[in-house]
């Protein structure tokens, strides 16, 4: 099974299967995502996403200058609210060796809508096993 999103400068890449072993069947999934070109498949940097969407949305972002949000000031993403075509968005830069090479500009419909990409990513990264009959959780025979 695959899910794949690749809108608004997010990409997501959720793939999961199940392998057989030979005490029974174990899922797996794995979870690839950037943003701007930034890598965030961990749970660090899409708690990061998800909370800055969720502050854009509730009106709690500062506007000003973009601040460090994931990365350093040399590589990672940075943030702002800012006026654009007389509505308020949420400015996203990606920052390469020092220098801005992409700078998006979100509405408050894009970014609910990448909150619900990242929350499908944060929920895929949550591990799930099954065993089947025989397993090793079974407490071992003994002769008597």
């Amino acid at each position: 099974m695959s899910i794949i999103y690749d809108k608004d400068g997010f990409k997501l890449s959720i793939t999961a299967g199940v392998a057989d072993e030979a005490k029974g069947k174990r899922r797996w999934t794995q979870v690839e995502a950037s943003y701007l070109g930034y890598s965030c498949s961990n749970l660090e940097p899409l708690a990061g996403l998800k909370a800055v969407f969720d502050c854009f949305l509730r009106g709690r972002l500062p506007s000003g200058e973009p601040g460090i949000v994931l990365g350093t000031e040399h590589d990672g993403l940075r943030v702002t609210v800012r006026q654009k075509d007389k509505v308020q968005s949420l400015q996203v830069c990606r920052l390469v060796q020092g220098n801005t090479e992409v700078a998006r500009y979100l509405s408050f419909f894009e970014a609910s809508r990448l909150t619900i990409a990242v929350s499908k990513a944060l929920q895929a990264l949550a591990p799930k096993t099954i065993w089947g009959a025989d397993t090793s959780l079974a407490p071992p025979q003994t002769k008597g």
